[in-house]
C-alpha cells in the first residue's frame, strides 16, 4: 500500500474534502462524536491531530522560507482576498 493515498495533482483538494467532512461531523455531533468512536477511530482521530500541528508548523515554516528568499507569495495574495467582493 501507498504512503500516498491521493494522486499528487488532487491530494489537497481531496484532503481539504475529508477534513470539511470531519469537521462539519464535528459541528453537528458535538460531544457524542468523540465519546461513539470505536477504539481504532480514537487512535486515528488522534493521530490525525498530531498530523494537523505537523502540518500547521512545517506549513509557517515553508511561507518563512518563501519570505526570505523574496519569492510572491501567495500567502500575501490570500490576506488581501475579500471574500465579500
Amino acid at each position: 500500500m501507498s504512503n500516498y493515498p491521493n494522486m499528487s495533482y488532487c491530494m489537497n483538494e481531496n484532503t481539504l474534502a475529508a477534513m470539511n467532512q470531519i469537521v462539519n461531523a464535528m459541528n453537528e455531533e458535538g460531544p457524542a462524536f468523540l465519546t461513539e468512536m470505536s477504539r481504532d477511530e480514537k487512535r486515528a482521530f488522534q493521530q490525525l491531530f498530531n498530523v494537523c500541528e505537523d502540518f500547521m508548523s512545517l506549513s509557517e515554516e515553508l511561507q518563512e522560507e518563501v519570505e526570505r528568499d523574496g519569492q510572491p507569495s501567495e500567502h500575501d495574495e490570500w490576506m488581501s482576498f475579500d471574500a465579500d467582493c
